[in-house]
């Protein structure tokens, strides 16, 4: 078990690297890493479902797999304000 979670702490770091990413704190790495988490989480469910024929297409992790729903939706920014102020 603990091994499992070296290699899931090893692939988020691969991760980040691979992405540039880097956390104002400790608390904000720990949000993002939860948000990541909750994506691979679906990721390899909805795979499981690809590879039973069950889905038509495949999904993968990105360098959005640590935004919320609406950061996504905002084009990556922590709120939908922050891209009208930066207009």
């Amino acid at each position: 078990m603990a091994s499992e979670h070296q290699d899931v702490d090893k692939e988020f770091e691969e991760w980040k690297e691979k992405h540039g990413k880097k956390y104002k704190s400790e608390e904000e790495e720990a949000k993002r890493k939860k948000i990541w988490l909750e994506c691979r989480t679906r990721v390899i469910e909805h795979n499981k479902k690809y590879d039973s024929g069950e889905s038509t297409f495949e999904c993968g992790m990105n360098h959005m797999s640590d935004l919320e729903h609406h950061e996504v939706c905002c084009g990556g920014r922590r709120s939908c304000q922050e891209e009208k102020n930066d207009s």
